[in-house]
Parts: C-alpha cells; sequence; structure tokens
C-alpha cells in the first residue's frame, strides 16, 4: 500500500520506517546512477547519495515537494556533487569532473554563478562568527576534521566541539536562509 502513496504524503506518513523504505526504494538506484557517473568512483557516489536520504529524512516536514520528490533530489544531489568537488580541490585533489561535464550533468551558468555567490555569503558569514567557532566550523566542515581530533588539537571535550558546530550551522542556516538549498547542505 505504501509504494502507491505520493511522496509528499510518505514524508509525513506516521510509519517512517516503510515510508522511508518506500522512497529509498522509489529514488535510490536513480541517484546512484547519477553520481557514479559524475564521481567516477562507487564509494564516493554511494557516500553522497546516502548522506542525501539522511538529510532529506532529518529535514523531511520541512520539505514541500511538487507534485513528487525527484527534482528536488537531483538539484539536491547536484549541489553535493558540487560541494564535494570543491572540498576535495581545497585538499590538493582533483576528482573527475571538469567545468565542461558540470555543464552536462545540468549545472548552467545560473547554477554555478548562484553557487558562487553562495560560497561568498557563507564566507562572509562564518567571518562574522566567534573566533573559536570558525574554527572549529572551518576544521570540520571545510578540512574534514573529525570532531575528536579537533577535541585533541584544540584542548577541548568532544561535545564541546559538537556543541559549537551545533551553534554554528544554526547561525548559518539563519543567516544565508535566502540560499534554501544550501542550508540543506550545511
Amino acid at each position: 500500500m505504501m509504494y502507491s502513496m505520493t511522496d509528499k504524503d510518505l514524508l509525513i506518513s506516521p510509519d517512517e520506517e516503510a515510508a522511508f523504505r518506500v522512497l529509498y526504494d522509489r529514488y535510490w538506484e536513480m541517484l546512484y546512477r547519477k553520481a557514479y557517473t559524475r564521481l567516477g568512483n562507487s564509494s564516493d557516489a554511494e557516500d553522497i547519495v546516502q548522506d542525501l536520504f539522511v538529510t532529506l529524512w532529518r529535514n523531511r516536514l520541512a520539505i514541500k515537494p511538487e507534485p513528487d520528490l525527484g527534482p528536488y533530489l537531483f538539484v539536491a544531489l547536484k549541489y553535493a556533487i558540487i560541494k564535494k568537488v570543491y572540498r576535495e580541490a581545497r585538499k590538493g585533489v582533483v576528482l573527475p569532473l571538469s567545468v565542461h561535464e558540470l555543464e552536462i550533468i545540468g549545472v548552467t551558468e545560473d547554477d554555478l554563478l548562484h553557487y558562487r555567490d553562495l560560497q561568498l555569503a557563507l564566507s562572509k558569514v562564518i567571518s562574522t562568527l566567534p573566533q573559536r567557532m570558525q574554527q572549529i566550523y572551518r576544521l570540520n566542515r571545510i578540512d574534514q576534521v573529525q570532531v575528536s581530533e579537533i577535541a585533541t588539537r584544540l584542548n577541548l571535550s568532544e561535545q564541546t566541539v559538537r556543541n559549537t558546530l551545533h551553534t554554528a550551522v544554526k547561525r548559518l542556516r539563519e543567516k544565508l536562509a535566502d540560499f534554501s538549498t544550501a542550508c540543506f547542505f550545511l
């Protein structure tokens, strides 16, 4: 019966586990194939799609799919791929994804401009955070350092690092409300 439900109804279904399974079955393969085609790495593709579903489910009550989640998920996937490429490039790792390939996956010039605007706005908002919060946020979200490692480096408890990250993300989401897709990934 749940397989006949709309995506919108599944997001608010009281049987959360079954609803998640239906959405996962409905979209996972298509999203994985798209991610794998763009990244060329099965593990990275699986990670991105898995993270996408986790984030989707955490934010399911705020999402308004019209008429289904497909377009929403593919746009979110596109931005997740761009974010992955950006983060890896900052580490000096080059993924098999060029500007030409971004054009092939449907990233328009407007999307790239939007992404650059988002990065600029994000940098500005991050710079308004308290110094320690900036440091913790950048280590975790940009440099991909684990919470335990940050705690060790900065001589803090892991819970303090988690609390600081939570507060930082909350502030960033509030200040970047105009970039609704971005808040999905912060």
